[in-house]
């Protein structure tokens, strides 16, 4: 899934496409997949968009394990992990 229709906060200037330190996270692979797994509406495709974003989500999170600086990332990912759980178990996945 592009990202293309996920609302994205503004470019720190007129013109850019950098985000914001506390949001570049999103510019991170887990993310896409991450959100892909969120809103595939094929629910016999939601299993494996979960797998595949679950196994880089804990891939970014072994990269970034002993890094301060990326707190919000960190704090993200947390907060996808529980969302991916959540949907897994509504859906009875």
């Amino acid at each position: 899934m592009a990202l293309a229709n996920v609302p994205h906060p503004l470019p720190a200037e007129p013109g850019t496409h950098a985000l914001a330190p506390e949001v570049a996270y999103r510019m991170q692979p887990w993310y896409e997949a991450y959100m892909t797994a969120l809103f595939e509406s094929d629910r016999s495709k939601i299993g494996e968009k979960v797998r595949v974003a679950e196994r880089l989500m804990v891939n970014r999170q072994r990269q970034i394990l002993n890094q301060s600086a990326v707190m919000s990332e960190k704090r993200a990912l947390d907060k996808a992990f529980h969302a991916l759980r959540a949907l897994q178990l509504c859906l009875k996945l």
